[in-house]
């Protein structure tokens, strides 16, 4: 089980899904990563649950031609009792912008689950001082 792959894996959908690379289909797979109770808070501070994903992703198909995604220093903050807990920084680039967040993912182990995870809950916060790569 891997929460360093995990999160490399899933923003590499996330960037092909983006730019429109990815089968509309596919978003059923990529909400099946996260628990029914997923949580997200995005930089903004507003929060979205599973079903809300959901909508933000279906909307979001094709909406970044050009993007570039990079993930940086991923790491495991904790690994105990049955959750997992990781940092990472995700920073974006278009063509016309960049913007970089710094996020904290829980994730709860699964058998059967890609890298032996599911998305439980994730937390990101503006980067303001980023430089683009």
């Amino acid at each position: 089980m891997s929460a360093v792959d995990e999160i490399v894996q899933h923003h590499r959908f996330i960037e092909s899904w983006l730019r429109g690379e990815e089968n509309p289909s596919d978003v059923s797979a990529f909400l099946d990563r996260h628990t029914p109770d997923f949580t997200w808070y995005d930089p903004d501070g507003s929060s979205a649950d599973r079903t809300a994903l959901a909508d933000v992703m279906t909307k979001a198909h094709g909406s970044a031609p050009g993007l570039v995604l990079e993930i940086r220093a991923p790491r495991v903050l904790l690994d105990r009792d049955g959750l997992v807990v990781a940092t990472y920084e995700e920073h974006q680039r278009t063509p016309g912008s960049s913007t970089a967040r710094r996020a904290v993912a829980i994730f709860v182990p699964e058998a059967g689950a890609r890298n032996g995870l599911r998305w439980r809950h994730l937390h990101e916060t503006w980067i303001h001082d980023a430089a683009p790569a």
